[in-house]
């Protein structure tokens, strides 16, 4: 595989030999790929400044195996200079991205939302709306997304006044809230504010945050993630 001046943002690197980085690049086309850029951790490196997070690149790189060889790369024009928590929150993105994205799996909707949130966080956006939206349509995406304003089992519209359950393979359902019950269940106002993508109630933000921690855990297993730790 030959691939010439594929535009690419990076999520990760780490050194590789004495001078070499291993960089994860997410692509519209190809989706995550890593790549091995030769040579750039060297002080003699004219183009190492453009190795690092938020920055749109084109790249250029061969390989038959999973380790791709970065033959070129230039940048495109769009740099995001986050700082503070909407910084930190680019680095939630990216890790999530590299935890969640196999590799070679092209995504283009992926690529084009991830682009919108850098824009919102550059923008200095309220973060929880931005975060919460992402993770939703990225779980979507990759085919675990569920339905906020329909009950799983039955199909009618959740209602106001009732709270549901959240099984994270199926959905939201109807249920009982007893001391068992009260950890996976929901209001059903709640519910259907974040549908409408509603975040301006702290109440239904908080809500929203358990949910896709919920979802999420079971795709990213027991190994915490270190943007959180940030974060803390």
């Amino acid at each position: 595989m030959s691939v010439e001046l594929q535009p690419a943002y990076i999520l990760h690197t780490r050194p590789y030999r004495d001078t070499s980085m291993l960089v994860d690049f997410f692509t519209p086309a190809y989706g995550r790929i890593t790549a091995v850029a030769r040579g750039v951790r060297s002080r003699k490196a004219p183009k190492r400044n453009l190795l690092n997070p938020f920055t749109r690149l084109l790249i250029s790189f061969q390989g038959k195996t999973d380790l791709k060889l970065l033959t070129h790369f230039e940048a495109e024009g769009a740099h995001f200079a986050l700082t503070a928590k909407h910084l930190f929150s680019g680095f939630y993105l990216n890790e999530l991205l590299v935890r969640l994205l196999p590799e070679l799996d092209a995504h283009p909707e992926i690529y084009s939302l991830y682009e919108q949130s850098l824009q919102a966080l550059n923008a200095q956006q309220e973060l929880e709306p931005i975060l919460r939206y992402f993770e939703f349509q990225l779980l979507n995406e990759l085919g675990y997304g569920i339905h906020f304003d329909a009950d799983a089992k039955t199909g009618e519209t959740i209602s106001e006044s009732c709270h549901y359950y959240l099984d994270t393979t199926l959905g939201f359902y109807v249920a009982e809230v007893d001391e068992a019950t009260k950890p996976h269940s929901f209001s059903g106002e709640h519910l259907l504010a974040i549908a409408a993508q509603d975040f301006s109630r702290t109440d239904v933000r908080h809500t929203a945050k358990r949910i896709s921690r919920m979802l999420l855990k079971p795709l990213l297993g027991t190994k915490p993630l270190m943007s959180r730790e940030l974060f803390n």
